[in-house]
């Protein structure tokens, strides 16, 4: 038999041959014997006896290497973690995000140490730190206004909900355009794919309105939203709960902050409230994420070339994430509004 380099076997092969080994040198088989039966070199067996006789079974059992120590001690990989919590620009750089280029910087500059550009990704998985798109978030947005909101505003809108036993809606509206989303796809490197769509503009002011327990409710606009289409809307909301109290929480767009609107809520309070978040605060309303999965995941890359074609594949889609209670709350889940 063809002897073969013991690295070409696995762990577990090698350490069954070992222990297979010894007990054939036991029955009276020779070293050369042994070697070739098992295709390996007759030292390598040689190796196994001697290792059997110092230290027993247990230097028969496989060990994995540990390999090189590593580069960065925990504290110093500690130091490189609490760096990436901060926006890249409080490190010197011209804007916030990180890449692996930056991290290569930063742990020189934290460590004095240098990696190897493939260490660092390799870092950056150790630490649970994957590449991601970032959210928008309005540079007015003062993050401390959200988080006012959510601990002394929110809280209050629950409560209320509770002593009504009202219904409760998150509302927003936003322009489908019918020029679709293109997501990402698979094309040989350096050769860039390409997706036809539409030439045509146009597209649709969809307004909708979602709940904790999963509902949804939607109206495709005819024309812009101002505070008389919106009160129109918010009397659909109402109707579509019949002796039961509603809640609304919405942002504060002028067709939501006009007088008209404050006067509807005002003859209505026996059974409506209406309440604001704060200015620049989208990520605050869940049903921003209704318009995220439509247009990113429902439309994306659509071929749809007319805009009546596209008002039927807008319902259908619609219609689809209405039927999904799971997915409309799984979408307060994701922004911590529950």
């Amino acid at each position: 038999m063809k002897k073969q380099d013991g690295r070409t076997y696995s762990h577990e092969v090698l350490e069954h041959y070992r222990f297979q080994a010894i007990r054939l040198h036991k029955e009276g088989k020779r070293v050369n014997e042994i070697a070739h039966l098992f295709g390996v070199h007759r030292g390598s067996v040689s190796r196994w006896i001697t290792a059997y006789r110092r230290g027993g079974e247990k230097t028969l059992k496989s060990t994995r290497a540990l390999g090189p120590a590593p580069k960065l001690t925990p504290k110093e990989i500690y130091s490189v973690l609490n760096a990436l919590q901060d926006p890249a620009t409080e490190h010197g750089f011209d804007t916030p995000l990180w890449t692996c280029k930056r991290v290569h910087l930063i742990v020189a500059k934290k460590t004095g140490k240098t990696l190897h550009p493939s260490n660092v990704w390799r870092l950056l998985r150790k630490l649970g730190l994957t590449n991601q798109k970032p959210e928008k978030r309005a540079l007015q947005a003062g993050p401390k206004e959200g988080e006012r909101w959510l601990r002394k505003e929110w809280p209050k809108i629950k409560a209320r909900a509770e002593q009504w036993r009202a219904v409760l809606y998150f509302v927003d509206e936003a322009g489908v355009s019918l020029v679709p989303v293109l997501g990402k796809t698979r094309a040989p490197k350096g050769k860039t794919p390409v997706v036809k769509v539409t030439g045509n503009k146009g597209g649709f002011c969809v307004t909708t309105a979602i709940s904790p327990g999963g509902r949804m409710l939607f109206r495709i606009e005819k024309e812009k939203v101002n505070a008389a289409a919106h009160i129109q809307f918010l009397k659909q909301v109402i109707g579509h709960h019949p002796g039961r109290k509603v809640i609304v929480v919405e942002d504060q767009a002028p067709a939501h902050a006009a007088g008209r609107v404050k006067k509807f809520v005002e003859e209505n309070k026996k059974r409506f409230a209406l309440y604001h978040l704060p200015p620049y605060s989208p990520y605050l309303n869940p049903d921003e994420e209704v318009w995220n999965h439509l247009k990113n995941h429902k439309l994306k890359a659509h071929q749809v070339q007319t805009k009546k074609e596209f008002k039927s594949v807008l319902l259908s889609n619609l219609w689809s994430i209405q039927r999904s209670r799971p997915l409309i709350r799984s979408f307060f889940y994701r922004l911590n509004v529950t």
